[in-house]
């Protein structure tokens, strides 16, 4: 590359800092249903060629005692072409596969088939750090990620066994395009305990000691770009904790692009946080569910996030867009398909004769209005 063609490429991405993203009350949240970035590539010609690296990411997939023996093609089938599109899709893996006899909440113990549907679906990576990863103990948490290990095309992150070295999934590195991208996945607890550590089993913990240790695999590893997949907050509060504000500027501060949180099994408030040596990290609190048996208000409206990487050479890896989009998971007598079925609202808008029940269109709707208040997605 000529000298004058490198100092304007550079030129921009010094630039962009202050063009890219909105200032002032605007920049204290994302802003909506899609938030958007404008990428370099749009205010200033590329001086170089470029890949797009496309992640999807999706909230906790569940399997409540009433789903078990449902027909899963359904449920998450409206999120295919989201999966497609993308060159990596990652989900929340929030049960184990523990084995017969099956069971739904409080301890979770789901088919092996249903991981086999998940990842039929396009799924490349299952988070495993969560509350209910332990609910069988350490011999159903073992031979849950034997399973994932088993699968042809499916990658895992969070937890690890004996026979896999901590090192290999945690963080996870994925090879994209030509890009290094690090998923770090990590949980609060959980509900049964921790892995018999005489077993060579470890659940990957939100402890800043062994975060660090994730991160620096990362950058030891070449990572363009860092990805923090964290499971915390207060389940059911639309708004994130003081703990998480505090964790995920300490995450920005040591060197993570992006955070996306589950577990609240709600949609929480998002931010971009500004780090002391300029950097502009965007942080999306909680997913909310994927698929679930829940009623709770609120926790039946979700999101699925798009993240849009630029790969201008080795080394540069820049954040283009951030897509977010709601979903509604249906229940049983509700939807013209009357099962279980996660689809996307905007899809749907409009469309009251495609429920049985139109009341549940209508709390649909009522329930992304009240979500988009009190957290400010969506908002101008």
């Amino acid at each position: 590359m000529d000298k004058e063609r490198a100092k304007l490429f550079f030129l921009s991405v010094i630039l962009s800092g202050s063009l890219l993203w909105p200032s002032g009350a605007a920049a204290q949240r994302l802003l909506p249903d899609s938030y958007y970035m404008h990428s370099l590539t749009e205010i200033y010609p590329p001086v170089l060629p470029h890949d797009e690296i496309k992640l999807v990411f999706i909230g906790d997939v569940m399997l409540h005692a009433k789903q078990i023996d449902k027909e899963y093609g359904p449920f998450l089938e409206d999120l295919k072409p989201l999966f497609s599109e993308a060159d990596v899709a990652v989900a929340n893996m929030e049960t184990t596969l523990a084995g017969e006899p099956y069971s739904g909440y409080p301890a979770f113990s789901s088919p092996d088939n249903y991981a086999d549907y998940v990842a039929s679906l396009g799924t490349d990576v299952f988070l495993t750090a969560n509350n209910h990863t332990m609910d069988m103990g350490t011999k159903g948490f073992i031979r849950t990620l034997k399973y994932y290990a088993g699968m042809e095309g499916v990658k895992f992150t969070g937890g690890t066994i004996k026979e896999i070295p901590d090192s290999m999934v945690n963080p996870l590195i994925l090879k994209v395009k030509g890009a290094r991208i690090a998923l770090l996945n990590f949980t609060y607890g959980s509900n049964k305990g921790l892995p018999d550590p005489s077993t060579g089993a470890r659940l990957q913990l939100m402890k800043k000691e062994d975060v660090s240790v994730l991160l620096k695999r990362a950058q030891n590893a070449g990572a363009d770009y860092i990805i923090a997949l964290p499971h915390w907050g207060v389940e059911y509060d639309l708004n994130h904790s003081d703990s998480q504000e505090k964790m995920a500027r300490w995450l920005a501060d040591e060197g993570v692009d992006l955070i996306i949180g589950s577990h609240p099994h709600v949609v929480q408030d998002t931010c971009i946080i500004k780090t002391a040596d300029g950097r502009r990290v965007p942080v999306i609190y909680s997913l909310g569910n994927a698929v679930s048996n829940m009623s709770i208000e609120n926790s039946r409206l979700e999101l699925a996030a798009t993240v849009t990487l630029s790969r201008f050479f080795p080394g540069q890896v820049t954040l283009e867009s951030l897509h977010l989009e709601f979903l509604w998971c249906t229940l049983p007598g509700m939807l013209l398909e009357n099962t279980y079925k996660t689809v996307i609202v905007r899809e749907r808008e409009g469309k009251r004769d495609l429920w049985l029940n139109g009341k549940d269109y209508d709390n649909m709707m009522a329930t992304m209005r009240r979500v988009k208040t009190k957290t400010g997605i969506g908002k101008d």
